[in-house]
């Protein structure tokens, strides 16, 4: 397969390489075409490739109704899914009445959980709430939904999301998703079960998060992504340039063949 892979497809394959075997993977479904692509369909594909290589011991719920789905199965509309869900072929479906649900989250029992927002901050803590002052709002957001159980009891988060200097801001206004809040310390304080996010994946790059000081940092630029681009469309201020900064690894050849071929073969889930 000689065609470049697209940006999309890095990032899928930059989800994957963080999932481990054995591990039990939450999705939640987003609204609106971007978010769409990139917080439900990327990792998706992520969690897919993933299964189809290193860890096919892993289980994935979405939207907590169904374990593992059949992705090149999935409904042409994301708007078909409310109505569609229990003729999408999976491997179990999940009702919230039942006795006893496998991800019980409160437990921890979910090893990775994936977020957006409309706000990051240098820290990851995530806001989906309001910009500007809560009781008077310049815009009123999409609200929390299941963003704070996420951030306080899943083992880890991966933050996905467009990569705009509006964004990417140096404090959120209203924390929904709890990061590092102001330090390395802040979490085992407030006695959360999860370990905070470990990566904000966006269309340029991946950032991680320094293990002493918990502040986000620069990790990779997906290929052909400059620096410059990158620095001007983060607006964290601290030092979140590493003296050198990697190349995001593309999908390998065969990598890309399971992606095009047995994980989403009628492109529904990542433009070509």
């Amino acid at each position: 397969m000689n065609e470049e892979p697209t940006v999309y497809e890095v990032m899928a394959a930059a989800v994957s390489h963080e999932l481990k075997d054995f591990e039990r993977w939450f999705l939640g479904l987003a609204t609106g075409e971007e978010t769409i692509l990139l917080l439900s369909h990327v990792p998706l594909v992520g969690m897919a490739l993933a299964q189809h290589t290193h860890a096919p011991n892993s289980v994935m719920s979405v939207a907590g109704w169904g374990l593992n789905p059949v992705l090149n199965e999935m409904p042409t509309l994301e708007s078909e899914i409310p109505t569609t869900t229990i003729h999408w072929r999976c491997e179990a479906h999940i009702t919230m009445s039942a006795p006893f649900h496998p991800f019980a989250t409160k437990r921890g029992d979910v090893d990775v959980g994936f977020a957006s927002a409309a706000h990051v901050d240098k820290y990851g803590n995530c806001n989906t709430v309001c910009i500007g002052d809560y009781h008077r709002p310049k815009i009123r957001l999409i609200g929390p939904v299941n963003q704070p159980l996420h951030f306080s009891c899943f083992g880890r988060e991966i933050i996905i999301m467009p990569h705009e200097k509006r964004n990417f801001v140096d404090r959120v206004d209203f924390i929904s998703g709890v990061g590092y809040l102001d330090g390395p310390e802040a979490r085992s304080r407030l006695g959360f079960l999860g370990s905070g996010p470990v990566m904000i994946l966006t269309d340029k790059a991946v950032f991680d998060f320094e293990p002493k000081t918990k502040l986000a940092r620069l990790k990779s630029l997906h290929p052909g992504v400059s620096l410059e681009d990158t620095r001007g469309n983060t607006g964290y201020v601290h030092n979140f340039m590493p003296e050198e900064v990697a190349i995001t690894p593309q999908p390998t050849p065969e990598e890309l063949r399971i992606i095009r071929e047995v994980i989403d073969p009628r492109g529904v889930l990542l433009p070509r």
